[in-house]
């Protein structure tokens, strides 16, 4: 709590008086009363003066004699009080109330005290203290004021800082992210960005009673690549791939990912088999656009794609899963879609093959890499949500295991042989 009391050797006063014995504030006394309670007392003969000294130093009080300063007292007072700085001065004028109105006219222009000569110390004390007590007590105030506000900018600093810091530090969270979850030589997402993906869109499907579909891809005689052309163009011919899958999944949702090595993967949500099959007729027609050479390849002249196509009702698979006695996850989709790209490389590579109900079949191997024939796809992608019953009928199955609809690769006696990374 702030003391309501004079501090010592601490208070100035000014004087506006004109007497020989300014010096040693002779005469009335009152120079004396203050400098005895601790106040430094300075006394000026003009008006000039008067004003330099208290905008430099804002004094506690300044007494103006009104027989030095005349009318200038009153217009200075005036002056004073416009002033934001000195609006609040303590200015007490002391005269001789002759003629009658000087007392009102002191009070008028806005002083705070006038004081009638001849004075008398103990009375003059007792009208100034209470003055200059309330003085304190602003000057106080206005010191803890500004103390707060310091305080509050400090933490208002820090807290400027602490956000900067923040935003910094989600920014660098957010590329982590990105380099954490993107293919660093395709900046297509990776294989972690793919797994996470998966399980979200597979329980989105449950939930919302839709399809779900998978393409896996690869490159064909990629080996034989990098062998003809180095590894700096088999980089360039990978980043050439996940362009031409990134144009041919282009709806919104969908997930191109590398899946590894030369392995990519789209993730197709609410889209039935018809759909992914355009959506694989698509890719083949972009990668085929690009025309990038392979003259090592066993199948044409220009890098091509095998691809293998699964999709599934998550709800629906449940029942087929639990009676096959087979886990139910995302992992029925992959083997599907892992089962069917194994059989397009299985019969001669650069074609796309469907995971059905009845077995594996091959899409149109002459629509790979006809850009018309994709073009003039219309096959529907299922973007709303649709229930079995409304899809066409290559989507209106429930797959059955894939390790018992693997039929057509009886006729392939040296499937099991075949390396999957030839």
């Amino acid at each position: 709590m702030t003391k309501l009391v004079v501090t010592p050797s601490t208070g100035q006063v000014i004087v506006w008086r004109n007497s020989e014995e300014q010096n040693n504030h002779s005469g009335d006394g009152l120079a004396s009363v203050l400098e005895q309670r601790g106040y430094r007392v300075t006394a000026f003969k003009r008006e000039s003066e008067i004003m330099q000294a208290v905008l430099e130093s804002l004094p506690d009080l300044l007494i103006v004699y009104l027989k030095t300063s005349g009318e200038q007292g009153y217009e200075l007072c005036k002056i004073l009080r416009q002033l934001p700085r000195t609006s609040g001065l303590l200015v007490v004028f002391v005269g001789t109330r002759a003629p009658f109105s000087e007392m009102a006219s002191a009070l008028r222009c806005g002083g705070n005290e006038y004081l009638q000569l001849p004075l008398d110390d103990e009375e003059c004390w007792l009208r100034l203290e209470r003055h200059l007590k309330t003085v304190q007590l602003v000057r106080s105030l206005e010191a803890e004021r500004a103390s707060l506000n310091q305080t509050i900018w400090s933490y208002n600093h820090i807290l400027q800082q602490q956000e900067a810091a923040q935003i910094s530090l989600a920014k660098e969270n957010q590329v982590l992210q990105r380099l954490a979850f993107t293919d660093g030589l395709t900046q297509i997402a990776n294989r972690s960005s793919f797994n996470k993906a998966i399980v979200q869109m597979w329980q989105q499907a449950k939930e919302n009673q839709q399809p779900i579909s998978l393409l896996l891809c690869d490159v064909d005689y990629f080996k034989r690549y990098n062998d003809t052309y180095g590894h700096l163009a088999g980089d360039a011919c990978l980043q050439t791939v996940a362009d031409a899958l990134v144009k041919g999944a282009h709806r919104h949702g969908d997930q191109v990912a590398r899946y590894g090595g030369e392995e990519f993967a789209i993730l197709l949500p609410a889209t039935n088999s018809q759909g992914a099959q355009q959506v694989a007729i698509s890719v083949q027609a972009e990668l085929a656009r690009a025309q990038v050479p392979h003259a090592s390849s066993l199948v044409k002249p220009h890098v091509s794609l095998s691809i293998g196509i699964c999709t599934l009702f998550p709800g629906l698979a449940a029942d087929s899963a639990l009676n096959e006695g087979l886990p139910l996850s995302h992992k029925l989709l992959i083997h599907g879609a892992d089962e069917a790209l194994y059989a397009a490389k299985l019969q001669g590579r650069d074609r796309v093959i469907v995971q059905t109900a009845e077995g594996l079949i091959p899409v149109l191997s002459g629509r790979c890499g006809d850009s018309s024939a994709a073009a003039n796809e219309t096959y529907p992608r299922s973007a709303q949500r649709q229930t079995p019953e409304s899809l066409p009928a290559i989507a209106q199955h429930t797959p059955k295991p894939i390790l018992t609809n693997a039929a057509p690769l009886s006729v392939l006696p040296s499937a099991k042989k075949l390396p999957r990374w030839a």
